[in-house]
């Protein structure tokens, strides 16, 4: 049967999925989103600053894309496939390699792994070492680096072939500050790009985070037994057993008081205070949403991710569900739509589970349904 003839089948078959059917989920387990390859790379800013708003779906172990309305708009031919990023998506074809909206390739596969674009720039990796390529598929930084990540206002954060952690500016040269004894070195973070201007490292000497500047330089102390990155232009910090939220000054905005605390995000943030159950807070420290979910996370476009009877769904800013938490996993919205991931019994074998995945639009109805 030819391979159009099939994907119009899945059009179908999706449309009479929204209208007619319900289903039970049978396992709610955690999936690492990035092990499908499709939503590793997202930071803090909007990484497609060219509107494209595609979404990668897997049919018959194949990734291709689908636009907003779940209509398929790139054939199901890669291996895997990522968000588009800055007007490009990353695929993976054997080799890593670039394409734009309509599907066709603008750099050819030849890597053995990449990231996305971020402003302007991509980490890709070669014989081992990563370096960055612009747009036209052409080295910017050779490789160099045994790990290289995207840049986020100006700045990467790489680890070196001395195997040293770096900070590198958009020419390759590392940001350093030598008169700074305590950054001599940096340790391993995931939570390590800049954002309103900062960084967050840490100081395995002394066992505590701190700040630094684009420059290197030291901004904010080394004092917090934990930290996470700013987000939404607040930093949250635990002070003894309890967490609170700082601004790019270091000046406390809420004082540490919550026993469990998220990222801020649309001016709210989930916090878990005195139960344990998880609500949101704005940006004085006042509950908005009043504590009732299992697990709450970062809001993203209006929309954020609650866990309610070991199932996920979708909030509004008013704390309203937005149709029935029926997820093993879940990620954040972007560009009005947020993947979901749905574990199923393997009908030829009762010990294994099938993954599928699907989306949902901002009313929480699925556009695409799970498939595999």
């Amino acid at each position: 049967m030819p391979t159009r003839i099939i994907k119009d089948q899945y059009n179908t078959m999706n449309n009479r999925f929204l209208n007619t059917c319900t289903w039970c989920l049978l396992l709610a387990v955690a999936i690492s989103l990035s092990a499908c390859d499709v939503f590793g790379d997202l930071g803090n800013d909007d990484p497609d600053s060219q509107g494209t708003a595609l979404f990668p779906v897997r049919i018959d172990g194949e990734w291709g894309y689908v636009n907003e309305n779940g209509r398929i708009r790139i054939e199901p031919d890669f291996n895997s496939a990522n968000l588009f990023a800055e007007g490009l998506a990353r695929v993976r074809e054997g080799s890593v390699g670039y394409i734009d909206p309509e599907g066709e390739y603008v750099i050819e596969p030849r890597f053995q792994n990449g990231r996305s674009f971020s402003q302007d720039l991509a980490a890709v990796e070669v014989d081992n070492r990563w370096g960055y390529i612009n747009k036209s598929g052409a080295f910017v930084i050779n490789p160099q680096f045994q790990e290289a990540y995207n840049f986020i206002d100006g700045r990467a954060f790489v680890l070196t072939s001395s195997f040293d952690w770096e900070y590198i500016d958009q020419t390759g040269q590392i940001i350093r500050t030598i008169d700074t004894p305590e950054l001599n070195d940096f340790d391993n973070i995931s939570d390590n790009q800049y954002s309103s201007g900062l960084a967050l490292v840490f100081n395995e000497d002394v066992n505590q985070f701190g700040f630094i500047d684009r420059d290197g330089n030291m901004s904010i102390d080394f004092q917090y037994s934990e930290a996470r990155a700013f987000y939404d232009g607040y930093a949250a910090i635990k002070v003894s057993d309890r967490w609170g939220f700082i601004d790019n000054r270091g000046n406390i905005s809420i004082q540490p008081r919550y026993i469990e605390a998220g990222n801020f995000g649309d001016g709210l943030v989930p916090v878990r205070e005195n139960t344990n159950d998880w609500g949101y807070a704005d940006r004085r420290g006042n509950i908005i949403i009043e504590p009732q979910f299992e697990e709450a996370r970062q809001f993203s476009e209006g929309r954020a991710a609650v866990l309610v009877n070991g199932f996920w769904g979708f909030i509004d800013t008013s704390g309203n569900v937005l149709g029935k938490p029926d997820y093993d996993e879940v990620s954040p919205f972007y560009k009005g739509a947020a993947q979901v991931i749905v574990e199923k019994l393997d009908p030829n074998n009762e010990n294994n589970r099938l993954t599928t995945w699907g989306y949902v639009g901002m009313d929480g109805r699925l556009i695409w349904y799970p498939t595999r």
